[in-house]
């Protein structure tokens, strides 16, 4: 296996800011390739179709599902959200890191799917912050923002699933925690187990 072909699985709670996290994380560096998920969310202003998510209706939600065409999907505030078979394979064609932007539940579903994930849970610093944040960002309604607040306790609380957890003080400071825990994943020894062994190998070539 090469060093590339792990996947890393990003959750937090929502409002924790982990997609703006993901997007500088690809700013500033080029190993990593966005995993697009499907949703039946409605698009905000700023996003864009086939970008920040793959947008169908329930019924194209419901036909993909029936197809069997979903690694994994579950249904979050109301809406559906799911990886497509076809996002794997697209992305396995790319000498890249993967990246998952995934909910709780979608990454509970993915350890059972990609063994050889690694998985980050993003956290805020506080629930007050949180709720700030939400607030801040003027996308949801009230009732919204009260069911996303109860739901993060309860996300939190299971941390303990995750290989690594960055707190998200600052976006610039949890990216480089981020590609800190790449690199630390990238120099363990199971995953570079073949270039250990080709360098035994070159030894034994030249031992007189």
């Amino acid at each position: 296996m090469r060093p590339n072909d792990f996947p890393l699985v990003v959750s937090a709670p929502s409002g924790t800011g982990k997609t703006t996290i993901i997007q500088r994380l690809m700013e500033v560096d080029d190993r990593f390739h966005f995993s697009i998920s499907t949703t039946t969310r409605p698009r905000r202003r700023d996003e864009e179709q086939g970008r920040s998510y793959y947008y169908v209706t329930e019924e194209e939600f419901r036909r993909i599902v029936e197809q069997d065409g979903f690694i994994e999907w579950n249904r979050v505030h109301g809406n559906h959200y799911g990886i497509t078979k076809k996002e794997i394979d697209r992305i396995r064609e790319l000498d890249k890191i993967p990246i998952f932007d995934v909910d709780v539940q979608g990454a509970d579903v993915l350890r059972g799917v990609l063994v050889d994930a690694v998985f980050v849970f993003i956290v805020p610093p506080s629930l007050r912050v949180l709720e700030s944040r939400l607030r801040n960002r003027k996308t949801d309604s009230e009732e919204q923002i009260r069911i996303r607040l109860a739901n993060s306790t309860e996300e939190i609380r299971r941390f303990s699933r995750y290989d690594y957890i960055v707190i998200n003080e600052s976006i610039e400071t949890a990216v480089r925690q981020l590609r800190a825990i790449v690199t630390a994943e990238l120099c363990r020894k199971d995953r570079i187990a073949t270039a250990i062994n080709s360098i035994l190998e070159g030894i034994h070539d030249h031992t007189p």
